[in-house]
């Protein structure tokens, strides 16, 4: 993985609507980023540090946190968007 962490951080806290001083759950939030990146990386997406991927596993991630407790499946622009991500990874 070659995102900065602590830019997915922040951004990831952003989402949330975090203040980015609030820090008592940074650990667990970098945590999920780490664990959404490499659930991305196992799926095939070799992970950069463009903005696209930065994104990518920021909505990932805040997606997985709220909805860590609910049965329903993943929203259709993130499926979506995670495999025109893919696509693009393997037409390299």
């Amino acid at each position: 993985m070659k995102l900065d962490m602590n830019t997915a951080l922040t951004l990831v806290k952003q989402r949330l609507n975090r203040m980015t001083a609030d820090t008592p759950m940074d650990a667990y939030f970098t945590r999920r980023i780490e664990a959404a990146a490499a659930e991305l990386e196992g799926t095939g997406i070799s992970l950069t540090d463009s903005a696209d991927d930065m994104m990518l596993v920021v909505d990932y991630t805040v997606w997985s946190y709220q909805n860590r407790d609910s049965a329903g499946g993943m929203p259709d622009w993130l499926r979506l968007r995670r495999r025109e991500r893919w696509l693009r990874e393997v037409s390299k």
